[in-house]
């Protein structure tokens, strides 16, 4: 367990120019990770970054010209800092003219981490004077109008920031509860007390030391939940918004590419994410032993028949062409958590290419999923509610996932499954 990692890391060689940067944003009320450099390996990894101040020249001056100077701060950013994005890259430097041709060396250096979204540049001799900054507030105010600057970025940080809040307010929920209710054990006490109740309610005790952190993360879900969903905006937050949004063309016709894409980033966790074969939501390869003539025997049809005529694949070429065929985890949501013993239930899903997917009617009993991209490829993932296999534990575990539905989408399937289990039907004339 470590504290909570940086948002903003200010990196720079000259200790005066470099302490005045981190006065402006202490004064500005970012929390800022201060690296002095004298070399490489004093600055962290931080993926959370979301704006790296940094001096353009960490250096001697070179004879060479600003190559070398790009080069370091190129490495820090790739091997050492290894951001996810978004984030910015504000140059704290007196060779502003410098920066947009560093720009482009980041936009061809960078390809194993996310590129900045923005490199702009504050002129150091604007600010400084004599070695002390002329106004913290002007320097402030700057650093303010270049997040401004990018409206985007503004609003995304503005969400994320809401949701740290949402985070902090439920935590200090369960410090207040164990205020109120410790009596004379010690504060840390009661919060381990609080704790373990929320998660003996979560999972029931005898489940609870299996994996203790999901059980208090699922009963801290809804709370937190509920608070995300009611947070209210104030009018400067709702200009952000207003600002990032105008001229956007989101009231344009998405291409089939970009709401593939646009399905894939809610529906769908891949890789790297980390996903095991036994997870529920998880989608597996259907295992060997249950293709080619298996497959009959299995679920009653042959692989091409069953295709065709019950998870609305167009007629294939060859077998093969029809799709892959998966299972879908789909466990009830507290056998799951309680890592309940048994045979884990799957259904048998199909994964369709767009263009061999049916249009129009298909059997009542088959689940669509959203077109979404995978691979390089749009699919479609068709789950038919007659077709089920239950697999062991450990057959389930050695399972490679794919990909996992993600919670909403999981539910509308199992909810569409449950539905058509439980239809009611009647003689009439």
């Amino acid at each position: 367990m470590k504290l909570p990692a940086p948002r903003v890391i200010a990196i720079d060689d000259d200790r005066g120019d470099f302490n005045e940067l981190t006065r402006a944003l202490n004064w500005y009320g970012a929390a800022c990770l201060p690296v002095p450099f004298r070399d490489d390996a004093g600055v962290p990894r931080c993926p959370a970054v979301r704006v790296i101040f940094a001096d353009l020249h960490l250096l001697p001056r070179q004879p060479e010209g600003p190559a070398p100077q790009f080069a370091v701060i190129g490495n820090l950013i790739e091997n050492r800092i290894q951001p996810a994005g978004p984030y910015l890259v504000i140059l704290w430097t007196r060779h502003p003219e410098e920066a947009s041709e560093f720009r482009r060396f980041l936009e061809k250096r960078l390809e194993e981490v996310a590129k900045p979204v923005s490199v702009v540049s504050l002129n150091k001799n604007k600010f400084l004077e004599g070695g002390q900054l002329k106004s913290v507030a002007s320097l402030a105010n700057a650093i303010d109008r270049v997040v401004l600057g990018l409206p985007q970025v503004s609003a995304l940080l503005n969400w994320e920031e809401r949701v740290l809040d949402a985070s902090a307010a439920t935590v200090g929920s369960i410090q207040s509860l164990a205020n109120d209710s410790r009596g004379t054990r010690e504060l840390h006490e009661e919060l381990g007390g609080l704790l373990q109740s929320l998660a003996d309610a979560a999972v029931g005790r005898e489940h609870v030391t299996e994996n203790p952190f999901q059980a208090v993360n699922g009963a801290l879900l809804p709370i937190l939940a509920d608070r995300l969903a009611a947070i209210q905006s104030s009018e400067p937050d709702n200009q952000v918004w207003r600002t990032a949004l105008a001229g956007s063309g989101a009231h344009e016709d998405l291409d089939t590419d970009t709401a593939a894409s646009l399905n894939r980033l809610l529906h769908f966790a891949l890789p790297p994410e980390p996903i095991r074969g036994d997870e529920r939501g998880a989608v597996i390869a259907l295992p060997e032993q249950y293709r080619d003539c298996e497959f009959q025997s299995t679920f009653g049809l042959e692989a091409s028949t069953a295709a065709v005529k019950q998870f609305a694949c167009r007629e294939p070429e060859d077998v093969a062409s029809a799709g892959e065929w998966v299972l879908v985890q789909c466990q009830a949501a507290c056998d799951y958590a309680q890592n309940q013993p048994g045979p884990i239930p799957f259904h048998l899903g199909l994964l369709v290419p767009e263009k061999r997917a049916k249009r129009g009617k298909a059997p009542l009993a088959l689940w669509k999923s959203p077109c979404f991209d995978f691979e390089n490829e749009r699919y479609f993932l068709h789950v038919n509610a007659r077709f089920s296999l239950s697999l062991a534990r450990e057959l389930a575990e050695a399972g490679e996932a794919m990909f996992r539905l993600r919670e909403q989408l999981l539910n509308q399937l199992i909810h569409t499954v449950h539905c058509y289990g439980l239809r009611q039907g009647i003689i009439s004339f």
